[in-house]
């Protein structure tokens, strides 16, 4: 009997190089560029071509905070959580003001008509405040904003934090503000006995919106436990339900990513298209092999069977477009469901497949094979369709029961 041992080190590559610092980031792709903003003095802007390495350019604001914010929100020191949407013309970027803990949070908005720093027309106006919340009168905590699109192209507002959760109202295509046409304000999402949600997103992709937002405690180092979770909906008002068609308002959502490895508390997720339509989050998190840092990481993001999955940190090589000439995708792998710990398994030369059992003894559990870009795991009467990254190192996936299932090269 071949002996093997089951445990395996996690795959968790950085990947992104530069100016990565960048808490709570939201980006947009802009004629072959990515624009990333990110909590901070003035509000910080990256910019990068390769999604790979990143450069600041500039600020939004030029100071701490707008001149009005000081008298609103009492002891507010700088921007939180900033977002980035182009409507009527104009790049619209909101942000939140607040300090920890605090209800009483406003958010800002500023707009521009180019992001090009070197146009003359670059130029950043403050247009005021967009929505507060106060405590004892509002339900909600008003941070952490998101613009998001209907199927006509009608902006909304999303956003939320503890409290009563996440909230959503129609803007004003014009001013970037609320519609006072329709005061309706609609509740999306809670963790009635948790209350730790925050940093909603939405998206519409094949019919749903799907509604991402992050999940307990985030801001301290490696202790972090943010995560990404989801749920979708066919209106883009909700309800919103996860995978088992548990509510969100109930609590419910779906896991996209959690810590693994070094990677703690990732969270307080963006999500934007490049020129080619291709998928990617964007996402902070604290590095577990470096003092518990705050870095950033970005990924592809793919619907697998109407829910999304991300890849691992992104280089340049998209899953799903094909593989490499030659590729050898037998040998040794992790195996890993929802970010667990990860076990030892064997794709064999015959198309056998092999898992390191407890007793530390190789076992024929089933079979695997290639169709296009996807690998077909057959692991006892269970089959999932995962995705390859080109290279051959890693895949992704979800199971029948919603889980996700990472795959990753490894040896031994």
């Amino acid at each position: 009997m071949e002996t093997c041992a089951r445990s395996v080190p996690d795959y968790t590559p950085l990947v992104q190089t530069g100016d990565i610092s960048a808490h709570d980031p939201a980006a947009i792709w802009v004629d072959g560029a990515v624009y990333l903003f990110s909590t901070g003095h003035r509000i910080p802007i990256r910019r990068s071509t390769d999604l790979i390495n990143w450069q600041l350019i500039g600020f939004v604001l030029p100071g701490d905070v707008p001149e009005w914010a000081p008298q609103m929100i009492p002891g507010v020191e700088f921007p939180w959580a900033p977002d980035i949407a182009f409507f009527n013309g104009r790049y619209h970027l909101y942000y939140s003001l607040s300090t920890f803990g605090s209800q009483r949070s406003a958010i800002g908005l500023a707009t521009n008509g180019t992001l090009d720093p070197s146009s003359p027309d670059y130029r950043w106006e403050d247009q005021g405040v967009v929505i507060e919340s106060r405590p004892n009168q509002d339900s909600y905590n008003a941070i952490d904003p998101n613009v998001a699109f209907d199927e006509n192209g009608q902006p909304w507002l999303v956003w939320g934090s503890y409290w009563e959760g996440i909230f959503l109202r129609r803007l004003d295509a014009h001013t970037g503000k609320p519609l006072a046409t329709d005061p309706t304000v609609y509740h999306l999402a809670e963790r009635p006995v948790e209350r730790a949600i925050e940093a909603p997103f939405i998206v519409r992709e094949g019919g749903y919106y799907y509604l991402f937002v992050s999940f307990d405690a985030c801001c301290r180092g490696a202790e972090s436990t943010y995560r990404v979770m989801v749920g979708r909906s066919e209106s883009i008002t909700g309800p919103y339900v996860d995978h088992r068609g548990v509510s969100m308002l109930e609590g419910g959502g779906t896991l996209v990513l959690q810590g693994y490895g070094r990677i703690r508390g990732p969270g307080h997720n963006g999500v934007f298209r490049d020129g080619s339509g291709r998928w990617f989050l964007v996402h902070h998190f604290y590095d577990g092999l470096d003092g518990g840092r705050i870095k950033m990481q970005v990924r592809s993001l793919l619907w697998r069977d109407g829910w999304p999955v991300v890849g691992e940190a992104y280089d340049g090589r998209y899953p799903g477009e094909g593989l490499e000439v030659g590729l050898e995708l037998e040998g040794v792998w992790g195996y890993s469901l929802d970010y667990g710990q990860g076990v030892r398994v064997r794709l064999e030369s015959g198309g056998g497949l092999s898992v390191c059992g407890g007793d530390g003894i190789w076992e024929g559990r089933g079979a695997w094979r290639v169709e296009g870009s996807e690998l077909l795991l057959g692991l006892g009467s269970e089959a999932v369709r995962l995705v390859l990254e080109p290279g051959g190192r890693w895949a992704v996936g979800r199971d029948a029961q919603g889980r996700i299932v990472r795959l990753w090269k490894t040896t031994g």
